[in-house]
Parts: structure tokens; sequence; C-alpha cells
């Protein structure tokens, strides 16, 4: 079967193609193609000419796609729309199942099983805010096996080193690194290992490998089902909210006033 896979929850868009079939562990996949966008934030304009070359590349073309995977979140809120909006136009035009991908299990994934070792991707989420989890790699039958023991969701920085404090080897990925490398440092000074650059960010290979797993234990979803993760409401919302909880609590108080 062929996965595709995208991934615009960071800086940089990618899209690889994966050919993989049954295995222990629940699939076994080869990349046959992966393109990268060098442009920062320029998902829209780049994805879906990477998608042509992927396909391009391989020699195949979406009527041979057993499934898509997308990295729902968390990351860049347009970043997420980008990705899952595209993912389910694909499945919807070609019936197409969908598989949602969290794009810190992914992220994770590049780092590569050490036995003890905490991997903690963190995604910048601004005002020293990050989107993180914790994660164990483990081999079982030759397969890398992601365990979640620092559950992922919005931290400060200072919540989040709290919640990892417990762990001797600590191994550190995302931009959260670039925003937050010096707080870290002041919280901890020894234990944490930042990720080189060549393996810091997130890319579509990793969303295809866990895609592809995933789609083999539950089949992926619908298009209608495909929903983003954002892990917080974007910045427009909350305001959005904060202002119509003034009026109505306006127009109680003029209510109280009158009765």
């Amino acid at each position: 079967m062929y996965i595709l896979a995208i991934e615009t929850t960071g800086a940089f868009a990618s899209v690889a193609l994966a050919e993989c079939g049954e295995s222990r562990g629940g699939a076994e996949c080869r990349i046959l193609a992966h393109v990268e966008g060098h442009d920062r934030y320029s998902h829209l304009q780049n994805l879906t000419p990477q998608i042509g070359q992927v396909l391009s590349d391989a020699g195949i073309s979406v009527d041979d796609l057993s499934a898509i995977a997308v990295a729902n979140g968390p990351g860049s809120f347009t970043g997420i729309r980008i990705g899952v909006s595209t993912a389910r136009a694909l499945s919807q035009v070609k019936g197409i199942p969908c598989v949602p991908v969290s794009s810190l299990e992914a992220l994770a994934m590049r780092a590569g099983a050490k036995a003890g070792r905490l991997i903690c991707p963190i995604l910048d989420a601004r005002r020293s805010q990050v989107y993180g989890g914790g994660y164990l790699i483990e081999e079982d039958g030759g397969a890398a096996v992601l365990k979640e023991v620092v559950k992922a969701g919005p931290y400060t920085i200072d919540e989040f080193m709290e919640e990892i404090r417990d762990y001797d080897e600590v191994f550190m990925m995302g931009d959260g690194v670039d925003t937050c490398g010096e707080k870290i440092k002041e919280i901890r000074a020894g234990g944490i290992a930042f990720a080189p650059e060549d393996i810091r960010y997130q890319r579509a290979e990793e969303v295809a490998l866990l895609g592809a797993v995933r789609f083999a234990a539950d089949g992926g979803v619908t298009f209608e089902n495909l929903e983003p993760e954002y892990m917080r409401m974007a910045e427009a919302e909350r305001k959005l909210k904060a202002k119509q909880a003034e009026s109505r609590a306006a127009e109680q108080t003029e209510v109280n006033s009158n009765g």
C-alpha cells in the first residue's frame, strides 16, 4: 500500500510517500519520495506542487494511494488548517481514508530509540509557552514503539520543566528549543540535550511511518471526521470569546439594574 504524508505544522512544509506492507508492528515501510520546502510558512503556495512532485518521483498517481496521513497538530494554526484542508479535499474527491498523526509524536520518532532517554518535542506557542509531551521510544520486534509518559498539551516552559524533573536524561526537540533554550538552561543545569538542527524539526517521513501503523490498526477516518488538534484557541478566537463574555456580563448587569 502507498501512504501519502503531509506535514505543515512547522515553518517548512514537507510531503512524503511511503510504500508499506504488513509486519508484526502493524506496517513495514520504506520512503519512496520526500520533498521539503525552503521558504518559511509558504505552505499555501508550495503544498500542492510538493504533493505532485513526490507522486511523480515515485511514478504513481493519486488513485494508487491507500491513505493520506496528515500531521493535524499542534503547531502553527494556519499550517494545521492548510494541511488538514488539503488532506480532506483529496480524501473527499478520491475516497481515500485519512490518518491523523500528532506532530509531537511524529517529531519524537526522529530521535530514535535509546533506553531510559525521555524524548521531549516542544513547539513554540509564544509568550514563553510550548506545546509539549514526553515520550519513551522502545524497540519491539525491530519496530519502534512510542510510549507517552508526559501528557501532550500546552504548557508554560516552567510547567513543562516541572513535569520532566524526575527524568535524568532528556532529549529536547522542536522550535521550542530555539525560543526557550536559554530559559531551559536556567531552570535545569544538567541532564538536558538539545537535538541538532538536522533532526530538530517536523518532517513528513515520520508522519508517513506513524500513519502507516495507525492505518493498519484502525483503517483511518473519513474526510468528515478528520479534525485539527490546536490544543488551545487561536488569539482571534480568544479575543472574540472574551468580548462575547463582556457583552453578556454587561447585558446581565443592565437587566439586574432594571429589575
